[in-house]
């Protein structure tokens, strides 16, 4: 408890600190002057608690923030961070760093849900401001990532995906778009490529020989390679080529590559009455990947995942070793699980 009270003529401040009361003449007949000297005692005594450093801002580190790190971002990045920086700001602008706790954390997340965020856009929020206190962390503006000693289990995101866009709806896509733009949708759905990789992809990332293509600027910044089946080799192999042998998908007479693209797909998908974002195509790739192989590993590496964790959410799709199991089940010892065939049924072994 802080506050000031009058002795004779003269104030006084006290307040409390590490259990111990302490008492200070103001020496001053001003209450003003007093509430004044009381705020500047309490600040010092808690940059003695820092190691006399001084107490920084929300604002200061924002600041820095993105004058220092973010310009090294990718620029999908920098946006993706800048729309956080539209949310977290209020709650959090007019606060010291020390004064963010798992209590204004729990606060952010309560104001979000009440918004009608989801919780994959919660989760992006505080992996920004997260980000934002490492670098604090480590330009030694505050000792701890509050963030990270705060639990997220309660942030629930949407449950695995378990549709896509089927081989019929793909194809209404490509005849709706032109002849160019279909063969990049072909392609996105037979690699599993993120729309930047393709749209970006130039001729030199192409083996047709090795039946390969080489991504060097990814967004986890690792560079990849992604095999062709026969269908995407198909489609690279009948792609019209410009002049200068750039782009592998261009438009325009000098051959200019497609930006924007999502918003374009969503114009295409629109007329073609199709429900689907650009990004479920990869979605679809990896969902029938990993139906046809089972194999998580190979997927991790050709979605370009950098911890097994993402890939994992298309795990429930992946049933094989589930069937397997099941035989096993009330198979008496002696004899062999039931094989069904198409001609004649198949008599179970007697056992002895």
């Amino acid at each position: 408890m802080a506050g000031v009270y009058k002795r004779g003529s003269t104030w006084w401040v006290r307040f409390q600190w590490h259990g111990k009361e302490i008492r200070r003449s103001a020496r001053t007949t001003s209450k003003t002057i007093a509430q004044q000297y009381l705020t500047q005692m309490l600040e010092e005594h808690r940059r003695l608690d820092r190691g006399g450093r001084p107490r920084r801002s929300y604002q200061e580190m924002l600041e820095r923030f993105a004058s220092e790190y973010l310009p090294t971002l990718k620029p999908s990045t920098q946006a993706r961070y800048r729309e956080s920086f539209k949310h977290l700001t209020p709650h959090f602008g007019g606060l010291f760093l020390d004064e963010v706790n798992k209590g204004r954390l729990g606060d952010f997340v309560t104001v979000r849900k009440k918004e009608g965020v989801t919780g994959a856009t919660i989760r992006r929020d505080l992996a920004t401001l997260s980000c934002m206190f490492s670098c604090a962390v480590a330009w030694d503006l505050v000792e701890i990532n509050p963030v990270r000693q705060f639990s997220k289990k309660h942030i629930r995101e949407a449950p695995p995906r378990t549709s896509y866009p089927s081989e019929e709806e793909v194809e209404r896509l490509v005849a709706h778009a032109p002849p160019m733009i279909g063969r990049l949708i072909h392609l996105l759905a037979q690699t599993g490529m993120r729309q930047e990789e393709a749209c970006s992809l130039e001729w030199k990332q192409v083996s047709i020989e090795r039946r390969e293509i080489r991504l060097w600027k990814t967004k986890t910044s690792s560079p990849r390679t992604i095999p062709l089946s026969d269908d995407a080799l198909g489609t690279l192999v009948g792609t019209p080529q410009h002049p200068d042998r750039r782009y592998v998908f261009w438009h325009g007479g000098e051959g200019e590559r497609y930006v924007h693209f999502a918003s374009r797909f969503a114009v295409i998908a629109k007329r073609a009455k199709v429900p689907w974002r650009c990004h479920d195509l990869r979605h679809r790739f990896a969902s029938i990947f990993l139906q046809e192989t089972g194999d998580l590993a190979a997927l991790q590496a050709i979605l370009g995942h950098r911890h097994i964790a993402v890939t994992l959410k298309y795990a429930h799709l992946n049933t094989a070793h589930l069937h397997r199991a099941i035989k096993l089940v009330g198979t008496k010892p002696g004899t062999a699980p039931l094989v069904s065939t198409t001609s004649t049924p198949t008599e179970m072994p007697v056992s002895a």
